[in-house]
């Protein structure tokens, strides 16, 4: 890895040639060479590299990896299948999909990956994977193919959001609110009141939350009194999002709540604010409620050490 690292700096970025040094030759190298290829995978982003990366994989890492496919220990056949993927080996691939067509493959990890084969070569898509019913994919791996989508399959999934299995709803929820997708708030609002789980519910609090941008807090208010404490603690930092004139009635109430969670992101919701101290400070003389005065007297040092 030491010795090639120079050269593959200027073969990725100054469009030098590979050196000899680049070439693996023992298993040793080969496997220094693939940790060097997957660093610069994922974290080189400059116009061009990975399909350099893609070359080189095919001409010195295609027949190494081919091995590994034909292995009979699993282990090996997962390594192999992660690598095609990551260098997107495609006749490599097509040969392995044909040589498992056939076959009924029971470890739903490898048949992920298998899957994930397919849309390499172009045999499927990942939206018709995540939409089907009986391909049941972890949560986590659907994650993975909602990442591979473009915008309009992502309109495509959210269209037919009553019908996605459910591991593939909370991941099209997660995936759009890391992406910050606000187009799709909405949907969202709108599916909150009618959504009977509250897992599904959590994760679109969680999700709207993410995008830092709400437009009306009032679809929210009912959360506050949800029966549920991660409901009341979501709606609580979404509604604080809001000024203390109009946001404070709803808030104040919480910093009574039972649970020390809803209790703490109420009061540091309204701290944050412009007169939001003051507003604490005449809540805890009013209230009669210890838990209200202990989280207001928590949230005070909290600013006080912020202050230092």
């Amino acid at each position: 890895m030491q010795r090639s690292k120079v050269h593959w700096m200027n073969y990725l970025f100054y469009n030098q040639d590979w050196h000899e040094d680049m070439v693996p030759k023992t298993l040793q190298e080969k496997r220094a060479a693939e940790r060097l290829l997957v660093k610069f995978l994922n974290s080189v982003y400059v116009e061009g590299t990975r399909e350099k990366i893609y070359l080189f994989a095919e001409r010195y890492m295609a027949s190494y990896y081919r091995k590994m496919l034909a292995s009979t220990e699993w282990s090996h056949r997962m390594n192999g299948l992660y690598r095609v993927i990551d260098f997107r080996l495609i006749e490599l691939a097509e040969n392995h999909l044909n040589k498992w067509s056939n076959r009924n493959v029971r470890n739903a990890e490898e048949k992920y990956y298998l899957s994930l084969l397919k849309i390499t070569v172009g045999r499927t898509t990942a939206l018709d994977l995540v939409k089907q019913d009986e391909v049941e994919f972890s949560e986590h791996q659907n994650r993975a193919l909602l990442l591979k989508l473009n915008q309009k399959d992502l309109n495509s999934l959210i269209d037919n959001y009553d019908y996605l299995p459910h591991a593939s709803k909370l991941a099209l929820i997660d995936v759009v609110g890391e992406k910050n997708y606000i187009q799709y708030q909405d949907f969202f609002v709108k599916q909150l009141e009618i959504e009977e789980r509250s897992e599904l519910r959590i994760r679109m609090l969680k999700s709207l939350e993410l995008m830092g941008f709400i437009q009306d807090f009032h679809p929210f208010v009912s959360f506050l009194s949800s029966p549920f404490w991660q409901e009341r603690m979501l709606a609580s930092r979404i509604v604080g999002m809001f000024p203390l004139r109009e946001s404070q009635q709803y808030l104040l109430p919480l910093l009574e709540d039972q649970t020390w969670w809803v209790r703490s992101t109420a009061a540091k919701a309204i701290a944050k604010q412009k007169e939001g101290i003051s507003v604490l400070l005449n809540y805890q003389l009013k209230t009669e409620d210890r838990f209200a005065k202990e989280i207001i007297d928590e949230q005070l040092l909290k600013e006080e050490a912020i202050a230092l």
